[in-house]
Parts: structure tokens; sequence; C-alpha cells
């Protein structure tokens, strides 16, 4: 019994000591565990694939709009903008001259007695901040045009508007406290009663509160088209004596950032 044990342990050692260990995975370098992967595929899904507007100092571009403010007047408005990117917002200035002429309707209006609130042609400044809500790469219809970066914002801003024409004979402060006050001065409505349009009434509001929503489509090269949905909301309407509360304003911008 014991010299067969002596023989099965000595025959059997070798066997086991010669046993090639197995090859280590020629894969196991490129394996990442499943959390790392879903880590990585979501990391780089929000970063900007097209064009990072974010690393860009400054957006330089045009607008054109029509404002919707509710009466028989049709207003356009024509001027430059200039946008501040960061991190987490957008901030943007803009002038633009609009102008504003007669309808059908409010030359059937000027026939009677009754006259409609409305501004005259004049210059608007707009102080913007936009926060972007989302934000991705898109491919259009047809396929030939190229994949754009689309980011859609929210967007909350001060209009100011400026009848230069009207200061004539006003001496340096009163021209300050009238560009300071919200509301039109009576010496600005006597000089706009000239101006204004035969069935318009000068509305006494010179600056108000809009809010919106809007795009940016970022193409590689740098060039972005902004199409704009803005609301003028009557917050501030106590204190500006406005009769035009509510009404929209739908702009186009169209430029490049540097």
């Amino acid at each position: 019994m014991i010299p067969s044990l002596w023989l099965l342990a000595t025959l059997g050692a070798p066997a086991f000591a010669d046993e090639p260990e197995p090859d280590e995975d020629p894969l196991s370098e490129h394996r990442a565990p499943f959390d790392v992967l879903v880590e990585r595929s979501i990391g780089s899904t929000s970063v900007p694939v097209e064009f990072n507007w974010r690393r860009s100092k400054v957006h330089l571009g045009v607008l054109g709009s029509h404002p919707y403010e509710l009466n028989n007047f049709d207003s356009l408005r024509s001027g430059l903008l200039a946008r501040f990117p960061s991190e987490g917002l957008i901030y943007e200035a803009s002038v633009s001259y609009v102008w504003v002429w007669d309808t059908p309707a409010s030359e059937q209006l000027a026939l009677t007695p009754y006259r409609q609130p409305g501004k005259p042609k004049r210059l608007e400044l707009d102080f913007t901040m936009g926060l972007p809500l989302a934000e991705g790469v898109v491919t259009a219809f047809p396929r030939w045009f190229p994949a754009v970066e689309l980011v859609f914002s929210t967007y909350v801003g001060l209009r100011y508007a400026l009848y230069p024409f009207t200061y004539d004979g006003l001496t340096a402060r009163e021209v300050t406290a009238a560009v300071l006050s919200p509301t039109l001065t009576e010496t600005e409505i006597e000089q706009l009663e000239l101006r204004r349009l035969d069935a318009m009434q000068v509305d006494s509001g010179r600056y108000g509160l809009m809010t919106g929503f809007g795009n940016d489509l970022y193409f590689r090269q740098g060039l972005f088209v902004s199409p704009r949905v803005m609301l003028a909301v009557p917050l501030l309407a106590p204190a500006t004596l406005t009769d035009l509360r509510w009404w929209a304003d739908l702009s186009l911008s169209i430029g490049v950032a540097l």
C-alpha cells in the first residue's frame, strides 16, 4: 500500500507541475467596467462637437425683426448686435432702428376721431441675458446640408426706446433727466406729435421687459443663425404708464463667433 502511494505521488506531481498556465487575455488592456463606459458615453454627448461656442470671446452679427404690437401699424427693426458668451450664460447688447408706417386699417382709422397707442420711428437698445437649456448636434434635410450645433435657450432682457430728435431746446440736465425717466416727458411727446402717424396716439413708455426663447445654430466655421421669439411682459407698466402691454417680436440674427 505504501509503495503504491509513493509511486502515485511521484508520478502525479510532475503532471501538475508541467501543466501550462493559461495565456493572458489579449483584450484585457482594452476592457473597461460598464459604469466607466456609461460615464464616457454620457459625457461625450454633452460636449459640443461641431462648434464650441463657449470658447469664443465675442459674437458679432446683424438682426432683423418684426414687432407685433397688436395695433394697426406695421413695424420692422434692423440693427447690429454683440454677444458675450460665458460658461453658463450668454450676454447680448444690440442697437436697432425701427421703421413704422401706415396700413389700410390705420389710414381708415385716421378718418375717425379715434386713435391707437403706438410708437413712432425710433432707435431701440436691447440688453439681453440668455440661459442655454439644451444643446446637441443636429443634421438637416437635405443630406448635403452640414451638421450644426443647436443650442436652445431662454432669454430675458430690457428694451429701451430712444427718440434722439426730441431733445431740441433742452439743456443737458433736462436731457439726462429725460433719458433716465421711465416715461416720455411732455416736451418729448409734444415733439413726437409732429412726427407721429395720423391714427397714432404716442405711447408714453420708454422701456419694457422682454422674455422669450430661441435657437442658436452654429456652423463648424463659427457662423451662427439665431431665430427667436420674444414677448413683452407688462411688469414695468405701472412705472412706464405704457398702453402697449402684451405684444410679440419675431427676430432673426446672423453673424460670426470670434
